[in-house]
């Protein structure tokens, strides 16, 4: 309440402002706004840009074709395109894909004239590509570097934020017929970067819808607490999957003070509303509440995790710590929110954004440095919403550990010195020595 009465000049709110759904929900869902109000960081100018190369090796493969286009707030203004020539065939396979062969780029540019009117074309505009970090940058920088160049480019890739937003396929194509935005020819680059500016401002409307509802979630079992002392049925689905299967079970369970503090101040204040035990019933009553609080080990909550790992650790219990984590990363499958088909030798590993709901002891985020975070931006970016993105994505992984938090990152990624740490020197987190974390 003090926060919105400060935003608000000190004007209060009592039962009368509230909407049909009782003061409770439309409170928090108030605090929610004003919580995510600077998460908002869709670029309002930036450029798009997709390649089609002759292979799908970033070390090898070289470019056919470059496009990008300039978008401001959602409409394309501008558009760069060239065939290019490359130094080695078209396979097969990205012929089937693409449609161009060795031909249709023997009288087209090489690549040494097209990339100073490309850098010229992107100006200091933010790019962005649809998985650009993990191929259409990577074979960019590698091409230019052949030709001495030595910049940086400001990137932001689409393809974290639409894995961790789920709801179907994370290609491109995919995306825009979810989203209803026009393909045209899919696997040409001009296509697919106009395509690229509608699909980027649909993942933004939901991104910061997301973010408002993971806003505060602090507060769901005072949430809960004051929907079981408003009494009313909450009909909607929103507002009945918030009370009956989260802010409930957050309520009653082990790590909430909500109902001493309610006992306190009904005590201290000389409240005549509901006593805590009749409160506990309206949550679904004592024997739920102990259920809830009833300490379980890792044996008994993962059964068939715990087995799996066991059989995977007995394998070779004198190795060293670089050849058992070389194992263990062999033997990583990662997994799915909806239910994966689990492979009984391999290690399952979660998404943070895949683990809602769930706690574990310890937590281990991978990648935690720079162009591996999701959201990240280059150094010189001003704008806010890539930091944003990875502060909550720690946040995410803080509320899921009961223990311990985990940040790791490597000391070498093919063969080149790892990420740096940019974004755990601003959140003043040390690395604990200068090897392997």
């Amino acid at each position: 309440t003090e926060i919105v009465q400060a935003e608000l000049d000190d004007v209060r709110i009592d039962a009368a402002d509230a909407g049909p759904e009782g003061l409770a929900y439309t409170l928090f869902k108030a605090l929610q706004l004003l919580q995510s109000r600077e998460l908002a960081g869709a670029l309002h100018r930036y450029v798009t840009f997709d390649l089609e190369t002759t292979g799908k090796d970033t070390a090898s493969c070289e470019i056919v074709e470059i496009a990008a286009v300039r978008a401001e707030r959602g409409q394309v203004v501008d558009e760069f395109h060239s065939l290019v020539r490359p130094r080695i065939p078209i396979e097969p396979g990205a012929q089937r894909q693409h449609g161009y062969g060795d031909a249709d780029v023997a009288q087209a540019p090489p690549f040494a004239e097209v990339w100073p009117k490309f850098l010229a074309f992107a100006g200091v505009d933010t790019l962005i590509a649809h998985n650009g970090l993990q191929f259409d940058l990577p074979v960019l920088r590698r091409m230019a570097e052949g030709l001495g160049w030595t910049g940086h480019l400001q990137a932001y890739d689409t393809l974290p934020i639409a894995q961790s937003l789920g709801g179907g396929s994370a290609k491109l194509t995919a995306l825009a017929e979810r989203f209803g935005v026009p393909v045209g020819r899919a696997h040409h680059a001009l296509d697919d970067t106009r395509m690229l500016v509608g699909v980027y401002e649909a993942l933004e409307v939901r991104r910061l819808a997301r973010a408002r509802k993971a806003a505060l979630v602090n507060l769901l079992p005072y949430v809960g607490l004051s929907f079981a002392l408003d009494g009313k049925r909450h009909d909607t689905d929103e507002v009945g999957l918030l009370y009956d299967e989260i802010a409930k079970a957050r309520a009653l369970g082990r790590y909430s003070d909500c109902l001493d503090f309610y006992d306190a101040e009904r005590t201290r204040m000389g409240i005549r509303g509901p006593a805590t035990e009749e409160i506990i019933e309206r949550m679904g009553g004592r024997a739920r509440m102990d259920r809830l609080r009833e300490e379980r080990d890792a044996t008994s909550l993962y059964p068939e995790a715990v087995a799996r790992l066991a059989t995977l650790i007995d394998q070779a219990p004198d190795e060293s710590l670089d050849d058992a984590m070389g194992r263990f990363l062999e033997r990583v499958a990662l997994s799915a929110s909806r239910g994966p088909e689990v492979e009984p030798h391999r290690v399952n590993l979660l998404t943070l954004h895949s683990t809602k709901g769930l706690e574990f002891s310890r937590v281990y985020i991978v990648g935690v440095e720079d162009e591996q975070m999701p959201g990240w931006v280059a150094k010189d970016e001003d704008e806010e919403f890539g930091r944003q993105e990875a502060r909550r994505l720690l946040y995410v992984g803080m509320t899921r550990a009961k223990d311990r938090l985990v940040l790791t990152r490597v000391e070498r990624r093919n063969g080149r010195p790892g990420g740096g740490s940019r974004f755990l020197d601003e959140m003043e987190l040390m690395p604990e020595n200068a090897g392997l974390q």
